[in-house]
């Protein structure tokens, strides 16, 4: 049994446990969670009625309970008892969504007949989306039109990742610093200098530690002691961390990123192949890129067995890697069917994927890899339009490959009207050309998955019959941010940050633009950007 106690800025949770898992110590104990919350309202989570316990244990799937919060006491139920495990918190409202998160910043040994303290920072769950120029938050406890659903994260300087170091801090990653911010008060504490530009970053599970994949190698950053170990290993494009065989923590990084093209099969060819090396993170040093037989978009590691995947785009597959950890010959096992599969990551004992359902496109003599896709509209064969629209696919696949859970999330269509239509009610709806995921992220509790998009959008000029042209061929793309729903199959929030269209000169109808979304999808800030990586408090990418 445990008793919960709620103030302005804490709660405390007793939580009795007993040998739920093997290989640890018999009897059981006592584990007090000190839940430390920020002082600052617009950062503290509200409107929480129950709240989640999740243990997990090395090699083991998460246990955890849910009990209402009240004044009384509250059971959470059978906890592991052992060494090395990791303590998280979900608080949710009335209505089950998600409203605070929390994760022990240091893996904890739970001893039979002793107590063991603990303090776990609780924040809101909040999305971020960096541009190269600002940081840029998402609170989704809060209606997308609430003013302060959108954010901007003040004092960080050319921000390209977000890493979640323990909760209580956020690491922003720039060209060649990582940025300390504070999650209490989102303020910046401080920076640390890494050898070379950075192309990607990821925690270390279990420690305040980060892999900073750069145009040299990888840097591994220690947050608490501001060191930085290098492996001078050439350039890498992702970086991942997981155990290795022996249970020591590895980054695996990607070099030769393949990306997933833009366009459908037939309008695009997706050929090359990709190597991957692997870093101790305890003891980095120089080590030989291992090619790979297929050209990868991205990998993820579990964080807490020996396992590490890969998007294969122009194949249509996430693969489990072997031969990296076993320190054999590299090979890649098919894992599970996903079209143009693009970014990935591990979160408890389940693997994250996004990929795309291509467009079906029509061209005016055949569509090939060589026809033009422009506006102006080239004379001869040409892109015409698309029939069916892109659009994003999510799967979610337990560790031990079992059946995936599949969100095939509805086409996305975009509005251009014509300026000169006072009304506004002269436009043409456009089909997505393509949609490419460009980062992924999932966060606490297995419910939401963060993400942000590049799309495209494409038709052909229409002409009369003598010629003359009525409207303007149009070359239209956008950037989303999205946060997916996995519980309900839906897309439970999106802003569009950004819209550009090109558009033909010299027809009958000449001006057009993009119009705006609904309210609650309409970026919120005077400029547009767009999102290149995405991260979140507590969360997995």
């Amino acid at each position: 049994m445990g008793l919960v106690r709620d103030t302005a800025s804490w709660f405390v949770a007793c939580v009795a446990t007993t040998l739920v898992l093997g290989a640890c110590n018999g009897g059981s104990g006592s584990l007090e969670l000190t839940l430390s919350l920020p002082s600052q309202a617009d950062l503290r989570p509200t409107g929480m009625t129950t709240v989640t316990v999740t243990a997990t244990a090395p090699g083991e799937s998460p246990v955890g309970t849910t009990s209402v919060l009240s004044s009384g006491s509250v059971s959470a139920g059978d906890l592991p008892v052992g060494n090395d495990i990791q303590i998280g918190i979900v608080l949710r409202d009335v209505s089950n969504r998600i409203v605070g998160v929390g994760e022990a910043g240091q893996t904890v040994d739970v001893i039979g007949d002793q107590a063991t303290k603990v303090s776990i920072p609780v924040r809101r769950p909040f999305v971020y989306a960096a541009s190269g120029s600002a940081l840029y938050s998402f609170d989704p406890t809060l209606d997308p039109r609430d003013a302060k659903f959108q954010g901007m994260l003040a004092g960080v300087t050319g921000p390209q990742f977000t890493v979640s170091v323990g909760g209580d801090r956020l690491a922003v990653i720039s060209a060649n610093q990582v940025q300390i911010v504070v999650t209490a008060t989102n303020t910046v504490m401080g920076s640390i200098t890494v050898p070379g530009m950075v192309t990607d970053a990821a925690a270390v599970p279990g420690s305040h530690k980060l892999a900073v994949a750069h145009g040299a190698g990888i840097a591994i950053v220690d947050v608490d002691a501001q060191t930085v170990e290098n492996a001078m290993v050439g350039p890498v494009d992702r970086v991942t961390v997981g155990p290795g065989s022996d249970g020591l923590m590895v980054a695996y990084g990607l070099v030769g990123r393949i990306l997933p093209p833009e366009k459908p099969s037939m309008l695009a060819t997706c050929t090359g192949t990709s190597k991957i090396v692997a870093v101790p993170v305890d003891a980095p040093a120089a080590a030989t890129p291992a090619p790979v037989t297929a050209g990868v978009s991205d990998l993820a590691a579990a964080p807490d067995v020996p396992m590490l995947f890969a998007t294969l785009p122009c194949t249509g597959k996430v693969a489990k890697v072997g031969g990296v950890i076993e320190g054999g010959a590299l090979t890649l096992t098919d894992f599970v069917d996903l079209e143009r599969a693009a970014v990935l990551t591990v979160a408890g004992d389940r693997v994250w994927a996004a990929g795309t359902k291509m467009s079906a496109p029509a061209c005016t003599t055949g569509c090939t890899a060589t026809t033009p896709v422009a506006c102006p509209q080239p004379n001869g064969n040409h892109l015409a339009y698309v029939t069916e629209g892109a659009h994003i696919i999510v799967k979610s696949i337990p560790l031990d490959g079992g059946t995936p859970i599949t969100l095939d999330a509805p086409g996305r269509r975009e509005t251009m009207v014509d300026k000169n239509d006072m009304a506004r009610q002269h436009a043409q709806v456009l089909k997505a050309l393509g949609v490419v995921p460009s980062d992924l992220v999932t966060l606490p509790g297995g419910q939401y998955v963060g993400l942000v998009t590049k799309s495209r959008y494409y038709i052909e000029e229409l002409t009369d019959g003598f010629n003359t042209r009525i409207l303007p061929c149009l070359d239209a793309t956008t950037a989303d941010w999205i946060l997916i729903d996995m519980a309900s199959s839906s897309v439970a929030q999106r802003v569009r940050t950004s819209c550009a269209v090109t558009v033909e000169p010299g027809a009958f109808f000449a001006d057009w633009e993009c119009d705006q979304p609904p309210e609650g999808e309409r970026n919120a800030f005077p400029a547009q950007y767009t999102p290149t990586s995405i991260g979140a408090l507590f969360g997995s990418r």
